[in-house]
């Protein structure tokens, strides 16, 4: 049987989900200050609002069965 404490939420715990998280790109992303700071992931993201944060088309679509049998 599992303590009674076992499932309370910690209220009092500083988290990366506190008010630490910036909206960015039109608010679609929520961003911390290390991630701000991060010239890769800047130049993902930056790609990625060029095309308006959809899929990329994909030219092998489909299933695939792979078998390491022969």
């Amino acid at each position: 049987m599992c303590s009674p404490h076992y499932n309370r939420r910690v209220t009092n715990k500083k988290t990366m989900f506190d008010s630490q998280l910036k909206p960015m790109y039109q608010g679609r992303v929520l961003m911390n200050d290390s991630a701000i700071n991060d010239p890769v992931l800047i130049a993902v993201l930056d790609e990625m609002a060029l095309r308006d944060f959809k899929d990329r088309p994909q030219p092998n679509a489909g299933t695939w069965y792979i078998s390491d049998r022969h």
